[in-house]
Formats: C-alpha cells, structure tokens, sequence
C-alpha cells in the first residue's frame, strides 16, 4: 500500500538536509484519496513526500532508530526517533515518543 503526506505537514531545515515531524501529528493519505484515520500508520515501511504544489514526490525508507537525550540534565527526558531517507540523499526524522 502507498502511503503519501503532504510536504506541508513536515518542517525542512535546509542546513540538515532533513524534513522533521512529529509521527501523532501526521496525516496519510490511501490510494483511493480518502486519509487514513490513524496517524502514521506505514510504521517503518516506505512512504512518500508529496508536493502538491508541484506534483513532485519523494519516497522514503526506513534507516534506523534512534533515542537521544537532548537536555543534559538529571531529567530523564528523551526522545525516540526513526530516521528515513530518499534516493536522493534527503533525511526525514519522525518523532516517536517523548518522555
């Protein structure tokens, strides 16, 4: 099954070379058009960066996952993140959880 988000719902940060966005927050879209009712439902399956603006479009594969400690405190707050990647060199990170 082909599952397509719009670019819209990603950030891009041109200095990583990476589309960011949290996986609760994402919208896919099923072949038929209609949206999937579940948010980010592939998992780590390939999916699709859809430009609707110019009808370009990216796939992307599942790489690795990864969990990083961002604040350098006695917290014990972290993030889970799984990392794809386009053919053509282009990251996409999906924020997991949280804790």
């Amino acid at each position: 099954m082909k599952y397509e988000y719009d670019v819209r719902q990603f950030s891009w940060v041109k200095q990583d070379n990476t589309f960011y966005a949290d996986a609760w927050n994402l919208v896919a879209w099923m072949p038929d058009g209609s949206t999937h009712p579940e948010a980010f439902p592939h998992g780590k399956k390939q999916f699709y960066i859809v430009n609707t603006q110019t009808g370009g479009e990216r796939r992307f594969r599942f790489v690795k996952e990864v969990t990083e400690y961002p604040v350098e405190d006695d917290t014990k707050y972290y993030e889970t993140a799984w990392i794809f990647e386009s053919e053509d060199g282009i990251l996409c990170k999906i924020l997991i959880t949280t804790n």
